[in-house]
């Protein structure tokens, strides 16, 4: 799901998450990945716009020990340096931020033949694939910009 928004850093309201938040959210997301799959998955793959600290956070609830990067920068996917996948693993990606949905489809399309789910700690907007692998923390359902402790 690809949803517009005219959210910009400059122009919008600010609302700081605490590391207390990002921990609480790290947790949430965590157990709704125990409690709706019983997929093992093999490496954690972090979006490098936002989701690292987050991977990180994931990877140690979650007992998972390897963690690769997906390059975005400037908004674009650089797949020269997207790491190698196979099919017969598990991933699982993260990002900190379900927005415009426009990272998300960048990364869904060059993955989507691979064993992929998606964790966020936040979305903008009410998304209803989270039983389809889409696991997210919190819905905002507000156009405040979002500043987490590591911005």
């Amino acid at each position: 799901m690809k949803v517009r928004s005219h959210i910009s850093k400059k122009n919008s309201p600010k609302e700081y998450c605490s590391w207390e938040e990002v921990e609480s959210l790290i947790k949430i997301v965590a157990d709704k990945i125990r409690r709706l799959t019983t997929k093992k998955y093999d490496s954690i793959l972090a979006v490098t716009n936002g989701g690292i600290i987050p991977a990180r956070l994931i990877a140690r609830e979650l007992n998972i020990n390897e963690i690769h990067f997906i390059p975005i920068g400037n908004k674009k996917l650089n797949e020269q340096h997207m790491p190698l996948l196979f099919k017969y693993k598990k991933y699982l990606i993260v990002d900190e931020m379900y927005d415009t949905g426009d990272t998300f489809s960048k990364i869904h399309e060059v993955t989507r033949v691979f064993d992929c789910d998606f964790a966020f700690l936040m979305s903008r907007y009410k998304n209803n694939n989270a039983a389809n692998g889409m696991y997210i923390g919190k819905i905002l359902n507000h156009k405040k910009w979002i500043v987490f402790p590591w911005e």
